[in-house]
């Protein structure tokens, strides 16, 4: 009969000391073998080691037990049965009663093949070992040694075990094979990769999330951070600009900082990785708008870790205050080769177009404005520039149309893996090629990865990880009045692509329209250029060295070497470039990071109660980045462009820069483990950093963290409901080193003077030294819980936390008497607390080929307060919002609207609450303060702020038989967008069509919008505010896995998905998820005529060979 022994657990392995003393209690009646197997398992801890085939010919049992031992129950169990048990460590062996030990068809004449299973921790008992399409099989020994008689060195061995991947080896001749199999991502036995190492999930003292392969590749994505959006709780991801390759504005758990950086720490294979700023462009080329992450190949990852509390980013010291974001790449597998090809194609289409108005709104609505303010009509006038009738314009031109597309995309995978136990490889490549669905906008990628793993003998290792990538970015312009979606928004549709010529038109209608001097878009986009082409080599060496039994060391150097060349370039056919004569720029940037690290790691296990890891080491990391900028006009001809600035003959601008930056670090780790269920973490790093000032070279960051496996305990162990539970508590103290690489020197500025009619160089001190400058610090205390129920059908984890950042770079003022204005110091702070909720349900699973129901969502809630400020200063203004003790950041801080000034005798009743020169149809503020008086200045109030209250994010995944379906919502609660679009009350510019409709008139008493004059609006106003809530259905996906039709094909899979199918909201914009100062650490929520998003509908294929 069929002997392929795999582990059978029916749930989680749970083993403690105290198991073998665990009374027994059952009372059941004509039950099925594999439901009792299972309450003794609870019971107990024991594993179940089976071939699951021969349970299901076991007769029912009839059992009551109670306070009995493990033997009375198997004696009971087993009593009559065809079947034979033996208790080895803590696992019983079931086996058939013809078949007194798992071994089954060994051959006279055979091979003897012996060898030892392990895993990262030692020994592997109760492994299986098979001889691949035969009978032939075996387990591992309490050591985790085996043997087994094949017929022939021809075949393969098939090794697996419970919570562990299969491998596959190949005899080829040999008759020792010794294989360490890899944990399997699930379960409590999970590998969860945290700073510098590994642990067990159930071990975990800190807060981290992490998602997987399958959640990566759920949906098209370009950049991996994207992956993380709704997946993470307590992680808010925004998309600053929508076009391929966009930027992205990562927040974990809030903000920490005005002015140094908010962004994570990226560890890509133990890399911390550096993310320069691109090379820059000519004004308006939305240069700041590129994602750096883009250049690292999604599809080579294995899994994400995000660390969010002390106790997990403590270990990075000065760069782990936001968060520490780790990404582990796929690796090589003992085993036969394994060829995995995967593609997909699509179509994208923009998600949603604004309803503006036609060329005869527009151009009536101008000369309603001339009459208001009385003037002659300017259109349709016979005596006036622009005779022709305005109904002859008809519809116009449908600029929105004119500027987005259906847009293709596509994208190529292709691995191998393999290996032996001495080698394992991983190689891929990758071509993903995306078109924007604005015109001329692309993005492409080249990306390839090499992976290798080396055991050179029982105490050595090596490896090396290395990927090589470059993309090209034809990008567009965003952002106020600079790209072409402001653009197509705004100019009037009474324009024409087109001049009477056939060349395009440049001026907006024409001369004399009273029309603002916006760019024709198409033109812009169809003769300029805008390319950023990145290339990116990321790579490390690193070897293991086991120097005494559970003492080993690790030692690495690597480097991230980033080019970047950005190539803009405006002919005069655009405006910006039609007065001068053609216009353009290159720079580039080149920026190379070196990495040492060098770590010991001492396992040991001093008893059944006792068991300690402890880590330490040293690394060395210093980064180069040089710079240079050209800017030129007018040029004799245009065929190269950019690419030729020395045939313009005005230079503008010529530039360059070089900085370099160093950091050297101490680090150490405890882990410590009683009973299995009292864990111990202490951690603590020493930075020392050349951005610091010279008095405070170092900064310390220790943390600390304990958590209790409740669920281990006697008195929970056997409950039916809670199947595992754990409380966490961590404190800790962090920083943050993005304060800018000089800052704590002085720094001069060379200039130039007349000095006794002679021109003379001048040198000024622009900014005094600053010797105590040092990191920013958060303290931060989490509290938090793991749990599970029934059978971990349903887990749970929830975290509250609390952050407080102090020292944050503030500048405060100087006597002149120094020479300089103000001086940087570590001043003022800033708090964040909120709770984090993520839920995993299995709802319905009916076995492999059933059908199954899983979901898994996630909701956090983050608030932000300001607490100090430089001294004597509890308030300053940042752009849009204000930064004020008390409040959060992101404050949008202005006047409030208060409806339209209907009648001239309610103005004059109003006296000074109606500003001066106000008429019926006039604009009008709230009094705030309640003096009286209407002031813009005094009259302003906090209106709301771009930060939600809430983020969550909601999956469902369906399977049955071969069949696959999965939705994904994704939304944030509570936040204000800016819209700008709003703001732009004058007739020059086209606006929405229901703005023709609502505006007031003397026949049309609107309450909402202004009569059509020439107001001028508050700096910032609610009138521009509106609701940013929304909910979207961002992923739906049906996949269909393909029977197997040929021994070549092993796997192979169809499938379908949508993304952005659906969106609820009611915001007016194109899209509620938007950050157009996506930069700035002050001001959330700005809608600046952004990139909008793509409904992207996909045709995927995955293949495995």
């Amino acid at each position: 009969m069929k002997l392929s022994f795999l582990i059978c657990l029916i749930a989680f392995m749970q083993v403690s000391a105290s198991s073998k003393a665990q009374k027994i209690n059952l009372n059941k009646k004509n039950a099925p073998l594999w439901e009792t197997l299972n309450d003794i398992r609870q019971q107990t801890g024991y594993s179940i080691l089976c071939d699951p085939d021969i349970l299901g010919a076991a007769k029912p049992v009839t059992i009551s037990i109670k306070d009995g031992s493990l033997e009375d129950a198997l004696k009971i169990c087993f009593h009559n049965q065809p079947l034979n048990y033996v208790i080895n460590q803590k696992t019983i062996l079931i086996t058939p009663v013809k078949s007194s030990a798992p071994i089954a068809d060994q051959s006279t004449s055979t091979i003897r093949i012996t060898g030892k299973v392990t895993d990262e921790q030692g020994s592997l008992p109760g492994a299986s070992i098979k001889l691949k399409d035969s009978n032939t099989g075996t387990v591992s020994d309490a050591k985790g040694n085996y043997f087994l008689n094949v017929p022939d060195n021809k075949g393969t061995l098939v090794f697996s075990c419970v919570g562990y991947l299969t491998q596959e080896i190949p005899i080829e001749g040999r008759t020792t094979i010794n294989v360490q199999l890899k944990v399997e991502s699930k379960g409590l036995n999970q590998i969860v990769v945290i700073g510098y190492g590994t642990v067990r999930k159930k071990d975990l003292t800190g807060s981290v999330s992490s998602i997987g392969s399958t959640e990566i590749k759920s949906q098209p994505i370009n950049s991996f951070n994207q992956a993380l959006q709704g997946k993470v709780s307590g992680v808010q991801i925004t998309q600053a600009s929508n076009s391929p390759g966009g930027g992205i504005t990562i927040r974990v758990r809030g903000g920490n900082s005005i002015s140094a950086s908010n962004d994570p720490l990226y560890v890509v294979d133990g890399f911390p990785i550096s993310v320069p700023t691109a090379a820059n462009g000519a004004s308006g080329s939305g240069a700041s708008y590129a994602n750096p992450l883009s250049t690292i190949n999604p599809n080579d990852i294995e899994s994400i870790e995000v660390l969010k509390d002390a106790s997990a980013t403590a270990i990075y010291g000065s760069r782990g205050a936001n968060g520490v974001v780790l990404v582990t790449t796929r690796r090589g597998r003992s085993g036969q080769p394994n060829i995995e090809f995967e593609s997909y194609a699509g179509a994208q289409e923009v998600v949603k177009q604004l309803k503006l108005g036609n060329a005869m709104d527009h151009l009536n609505l101008k000369n309603e404005q001339l009459s208001n303010l009385g003037y002659a009509l300017r259109f349709g006038n016979p005596d006036g520039p622009y005779p022709k009738p305005v109904a002859s314009y008809g519809e116009g031109t449908d600029w929105q149309k004119e500027i987005f597309r259906r847009a293709p995309m596509q994208s190529y995978q292709l691995s191998i893996t393999g290996g032996s136990d001495k080698v394992r490889y991983l190689v891929s490549g990758n071509y993903l090629n995306q078109d924007g669905i604005v015109i001329d906008n692309n993005f492409k990628r080249y990306a390839s990865r090499i992976n290798l793993d080396a055991t050179l003998s029982d105490r050595i290792k090596i490896g090396t990880n290395l990927t090589a990538s470059r993309t090209i970015n034809n990008g567009v312009s965003e952002g106020l009045v600079a790209g072409p979606i402001y653009e197509a928004l705004t100019i009037s549709p009474a324009s024409p692509v087109y001049a009477a010529d056939g060349s395009y038109q440049l001026l907006n209608l024409g001369p004399g329209t009273g029309f603002a001097s916006t760019p024709n878009p198409v033109a812009m986009l169809h003769t300029s250029t805008n390319l950023l082409t990145t290339d990116r080599l990321l790579g490390n060496v690193f070897g293991d060295f086991s120097i005494l039994e559970g003492l080993r060391a690790h030692i690495s150097f690597g480097a991230d070497v980033q080019n970047s060349f950005r190539n803009v370039f405006f002919t005069p056919q655009t405006l910006a470039g039609s007065g001068r004569n053609g216009y353009g720029s290159n720079g580039t940037s080149e920026n190379i990071n070196t990495l040492n690290e060098n770590t010991l790691t001492y396992t040991r296990k001093i008893n059944s109660d006792n068991a300690f890891d402890v880590l330490a080491g040293i690394t060395f990391q210093s980064n180069r980045m040089q710079r240079t900028y050209q800017e030129a006009e007018n040029f004799p001809n245009y065929t190269l462009g950019a690419n030729n600035l020395s045939a313009a003959t005005t230079l503008d601008i010529s530039s360059s820069s070089l900085e370099k930056w160093g950091l050297n670090s101490y680090l150490a780790r405890i882990n410590y483990r009683f009973k299995d269920r009292y864990l111990f973490t202490v951690s603590a790093r020493a930075d020392g950093s050349s951005r610091f000032g010279a008095n405070n070279k170092y900064g310390f960051f220790p943390s600390g963290a304990f958590a209790w496996r409740v669920s281990d305990e006697n008195f929970l162990k056997n409950s039916r409901i809670i199947s595992d539970l754990k409380l966490r508590v961590s404190y800790g103290i962090t920083g943050n080193d993005g304060i800018g690489l000089y800052n704590s020197l002085s720094q001069y500025t060379i200039g130039k003077t007349v000095f006794n009619d002679v021109e003379v160089l001048t040198n000024q001190v622009s900014r005094i030294e600053s010797p105590d400058l040092k990191w920013e610090k958060t303290a931060q205390l989490d509290i938090g819980f793991d749990a599970g129920f029934m059978n971990n059908r349903i887990t749970v984890i929830g975290d509250y936390y609390l952050k407080k950042t102090s020292g944050l770079l503030l500048y405060v003022d100087l006597p002149a008497t120094t020479g300089a204005t103000s001086v940087l110091r570590n001043i003022g702070s800033v708090q964040n607390k909120g709770f984090e909720l993520a839920v995993s349900t299995v709802n319905i699973d009916q076995g492999a080929n059933g059908f199954k129901w899983t979901t898994a969502g996630n909701v956090s809630y983050n608030q932000n307060k300001v607490i100090s400020l430089a001294n004597g200063v509890d308030h300053y203004f940042s752009g849009l919002t204000i930064i004020e003790v008390g409040k959060p950041l992101g404050s949008f801080y202005g006047n409030v609207f208060d409806g339209i000034w209907q009648t001239k005798e309610e103005i004059d009743a109003a006296g000074p609450l109606a500003q001066a020169g106000s008429l019926p149809g006039a604009y009008r503020w709230k009094d705030i303060n309640g003096d009286g008086i209407y002031n813009e200045s005094s009259d302003r109030k906090v209106l709301g702020n771009g930060l939600p209250k809430f983020i969550f994010g909601l999956t469902n995944n369906f399977s049955y038989k071969g069949f696959d379906f999965s939705f994904f919502l994704q939304g944030v609660q509570g936040n204000k967008i800016y819209n700008n679009y709003t703001t732009l009350i004058d007739a020059q510019y086209n606006h929405l069509k229901s703005y023709y409709a609502d505006h007031w008139t003397a026949t049309n008493p609107s309450n909402s919008a202004g009569a059509i004059r020439q107001w001028v609006l508050p700096a910032v106003s609610d009138f521009a505010i509106e609701d940013g809530s929304f909910v979207r259905l961002k992923t739906v996906t049906l996949g269909y896995q393909l029977p197997g039709f040929t021994k070549a094909i092993r796997r192979a899979r169809v499938y379908v998905s949508v993304q952005n199918l659906l969106t609820f909201t009611n915001y007016k914009g194109y899209d509620p998820e938007v950050n157009g100062d996506f930069n700035s650490n002050t001001q959330y929520g700005v809608d600046n005529f952004n990139y909008p998003p793509s409904r992207i509908y996909i045709l995927g294929l995955s293949i495995t060979l």
